[in-house]
Order: structure tokens, then sequence, then C-alpha cells
């Protein structure tokens, strides 16, 4: 069996190993080592070291990780509520509940007027499938303010559970770092 010299790069006292010897424990300052090799050299390294370098490199892998989590949720966000302009370029904002509100109140006068109308048509001498015109307005507005409701409604939900996920995600992130 061949014999190698090398130092132990903890006290740099010299140390005999074989060629094919990987780890080996230093006489004089009892570090644990492992022999590496490269075609023209060969060098010792504390495998202490090497199992902090690890762990660190673990715990900077998890906040990468974390990160890329984070900017993925932002990304399906950002996909799932594009933001939209109208045509002179102004932004046109995200369904609100007061809207939807505003939209029912609308559709509420819009539809008394509409069935006012189908009332004077139906006493009216005019034929009485006239008052089906103004009658299905007031329907068609009043199905579009529940829509715009429940839409609003949606959205806030969407929102909430987005805003909770993202929050502990920072929170996570900023605790990983302090470590």
């Amino acid at each position: 069996m061949e014999i190698q010299s090398v130092r132990c790069n903890h006290c740099g006292a010299p140390l005999e190993v074989g060629r094919e010897t990987r780890f080996v424990t230093c006489q004089f300052c009892n570090s644990q080592l492992e022999v590496k090799r490269t075609e023209s050299t060969i060098f010792t390294e504390e495998i202490a070291k090497i199992t902090q370098n690890t762990e660190r490199m673990a715990g900077s892998l998890e906040v990468l990780e974390l990160q890329n989590e984070l900017e993925r949720l932002d990304r399906e966000w950002s996909a799932s509520n594009p933001v939209s302009f109208d045509k002179n370029g102004r932004h046109r904002g995200n369904p609100g509940k007061g809207g939807a509100a505003f939209m029912m109140a609308f559709a509420i006068f819009f539809a008394v007027i509409c069935f006012s109308i189908a009332a004077v048509i139906s006493f009216s001498p005019a034929p009485k499938f006239f008052a089906l015109f103004p009658m299905g307005m007031g329907m068609f507005v009043i199905f579009g303010a529940i829509m715009g409701i429940r839409s609003a409604n949606d959205y806030e939900t969407r929102k909430r559970e987005h805003e909770k996920r993202r929050t502990a995600m920072v929170a996570r992130l900023d605790a990983m770092r302090r470590e």
C-alpha cells in the first residue's frame, strides 16, 4: 500500500494516509478530516466545516425556494386578476362592493321605471306583448347588478386569501433571514 504525506488543515501537523483513504482523524488535534485529491495535489478539509457549509447552503436554498414560491404566488394573482384600462388609458379598477351597490340601486330605479312603462302599456290599447320589452330590460339590469355584487364578493374573498398566504410567506422568509 502506497503512503502519501498530507498536512492537517486545522493544526498543520503532518499526516500519512493511504492512497485510497478518504477520511482520517488527526492524531495531534483530533480533527476529523476528509482527504481530497486532484490530479496534482492532495489536501484535507475539516468535516465539521463541510457540515457547516452544507447547513448554510441548505438554509440559503430554503430561502431561495420560499422566495420563488412567493414570486409564483404573486404571478398567479396577477394572471388571475389582470389590470384593465379604458379607451383613454385610465385604470378601470377591480370589482368593488361600492360600485356593485351603486349598480344595484341604479338597477332597482331603472327596473321601477321599466315596470311602470310596462304597466302603462298593459292598460293602453297597444298589444300586451309590448309590455314584455321594458319588463325584460328591468330584469336584465337587476340580473347584471346581482352578478356584479357576486363578482365583487368573489374578488374580495380571493384577495383576502392571497394576502393571508402572502403575509404568512413573508413572515416565514423574514424569520429565516434573521436566523
